[in-house]
């Protein structure tokens, strides 16, 4: 037969283990939460970097995803073709963007330049 005390012996190892299991899955948390925020200000560092570097380009730049949104746009860009900064934020459309320009009465764009624009409903609105 089992008595009361066997059982509490069988059991302290048991909460001793979990008690030390605890405290390494806290700790464990605490240096990948450390890890995880001192990855994140090396790439917000970086990042700030190569907004300024190329917000400091001559020429007006737009970079686009693959679904013709606007990830990133230079001021210049918006000095040469008159577009209000508000209106070339990330997640605007190319055409969106198309369509202020022919709004700001820039000039049409030149036909090999079109050739080149990725849809026809864009090309047509030029």
């Amino acid at each position: 037969m089992v008595t009361k005390s066997s059982r509490q012996a069988a059991q302290a190892p048991e909460s001793t283990e979990l008690a030390t299991l605890a405290k390494l899955a806290g700790s464990s948390y605490e240096t990948l939460e450390r890890e995880l925020r001192a990855t994140i200000a090396t790439l917000e560092q970086q990042a700030l970097r190569f907004e300024t570097a190329i917000d400091n380009i001559s020429q007006g730049i737009c970079f686009f995803d693959a679904a013709e949104r606007l990830i990133l746009c230079n001021r210049r860009y918006a000095e040469i073709y008159r577009i209000a900064p508000e209106h070339l934020r990330p997640g605007r459309t190319l055409g969106e963007i198309v369509e202020r320009r022919i709004a700001a009465g820039h000039p049409r764009w030149p036909a090999t330049l079109i050739s080149h624009l990725p849809r026809r409903s864009i090309r047509a609105r030029l």
